[in-house]
This record gives C-alpha cells, sequence and structure tokens, in this order.
C-alpha cells in the first residue's frame, strides 16, 4: 500500500539482493551504504531522498546489516525510486560501476506494506568455516538446555541465551557448518556471540575463531519471497 507521500510523488520502490564477497565482506555496513549511494548516482538512478530539510538521505533500506568480515549472497536492498526505470538495463549498468566483490544478483517488486524492511526479516542462513566448528558446535549445544553469554552494549552488559536463537543447524564436512537462526528484531543471532560460545564451551581454538569464514546465504522474512 503506498503511503501519501509516495503517492503525491508517483514513488515506486524496488528490492535489489545483492552478494558482497572477497575483500568487500570488510566494507562496514555505513560504507556500503555509501558505496551504492556513490553507485546509485554514478549509473543515473532516479532515486528518492527523504524530505528532511535539515539532512535529507537517499531513501534506502537494507534488510540486515552485515557485519564486518560476512559474506552475502542475497541480502535484500530497498530501494525508493522518484520514477520507474527499466530494470533490466539499470541493474546491468549498476553491476558495471560497483565495486569488484559486490553485485546485484536479483531484483522484484518491494513488498506491498506500510511496515519497513528490516521489520520484515525473520530468519537468515549461515555458512560458517573453520576447523573442527561442527564438533564445538555439538559438544556446546548439545549438552545443556541454555547457552548463556554476555553482551555488552553502550556500557551496559545483557546475558543473551543464544539457543532459542538458532532456529536449525546441520553438518556439511568437520570444518563446514549450516545454521539457520533468528535475525531481525527478534531472536536476533549475533555471529561473534555465537563463535565466543564455540571457543568458551566447545573448545574451538580462537585463531579458528578469529579466522573463520562466514557466509551469510539468504534471509527470510514476511512478504520477501
Amino acid at each position: 500500500m503506498s503511503t501519501p507521500l509516495e503517492i503525491q510523488r508517483q514513488l515506486s520502490r524496488v528490492l535489489l539482493f545483492f552478494a558482497r564477497q572477497g575483500a568487500a565482506a570488510w566494507i562496514a555496513h555505513l560504507d556500503t551504504m555509501r558505496l551504492f549511494e556513490r553507485a546509485f548516482n554514478r549509473a543515473q538512478w532516479p532515486v528518492a531522498w527523504t524530505e528532511d530539510a535539515f539532512n535529507p538521505r537517499p531513501m534506502l533500506v537494507f534488510g540486515l546489516p552485515a557485519g564486518v568480515g560476512i559474506e552475502t549472497r542475497r541480502d535484500p536492498l530497498e530501494v525508493t525510486l522518484e520514477t520507474p526505470v527499466d530494470m533490466n538495463c539499470s541493474v546491468e549498468k549498476l553491476n558495471r560501476l560497483l565495486p569488484p566483490g559486490v553485485e546485484v544478483v536479483a531484483w522484484g517488486e518491494a513488498p506491498a506494506t506500510k511496515k519497513s524492511l528490516m521489520s520484515l526479516v525473520k530468519a537468515a542462513d549461515y555458512l560458517f568455516e573453520a576447523p573442527k566448528i561442527c564438533r564445538a558446535f555439538e559438544k556446546t549445544f548439545s549438552s545443556r538446555p541454555s547457552v548463556i553469554v554476555p553482551w555488552a552494549r553502550k556500557g551496559q552488559v545483557k546475558e543473551i541465551n543464544l539457543t532459542p536463537r538458532i532456529l536449525d543447524a546441520r553438518k556439511i564436512t568437520d570444518d563446514t557448518l549450516c545454521i539457520k537462526a533468528g535475525a531481525g528484531s527478534e531472536n536476533h543471532l549475533r555471529v561473534d556471540l555465537l563463535l565466543e560460545a564455540l571457543v568458551r564451551d566447545g573448545g574451538l581454538s580462537d585463531e579458528s575463531a578469529a579466522g573463520a569464514r562466514i557466509i551469510r546465504e539468504r534471509i527470510y522474512g514476511d512478504l520477501l519471497f
């Protein structure tokens, strides 16, 4: 459903799905936002801006910001446009202007809802690659009903139970683990806290945790797929 602002300005909303890998996985979220802002500008996309007189911003919304070092394969990004565009040609042009390791892999219509893209996100699939990570995961989660880890934020320390945030897990090899985890505003799993628990309770070495390859393969949510 369109908002009054969208009707008045005849705005259109599209949903892009992008991947990042290699060195691009180490770009921080704010820098990723700026990267896309510049690429849209250079590709001459008619991106709409907010009507904030003091701090107007391009109308871009990422479904789930990716932490530094996390690769992605199909992360959603909502873009609001002043006028419709030929998406096939526009995406092709955009991809030519994005840096190596970043690519739009699919696109579609944005969900017909007033809810923000981030509020629709419910879960995500992750692939972890690290020596003996499956053994560490089994040792951590099979022997106790809850796995509690401390989380420090803004000078306060909270206790987070990781167990209900892991929806499914399966072993690929001894060194490759697939996890479906809660994501978004409810039951969100921070992968850094998971690795801390695997070191503390599962015997994963600090070196393996620090060098783990993490790939977010897909994001799930209401009306997204």
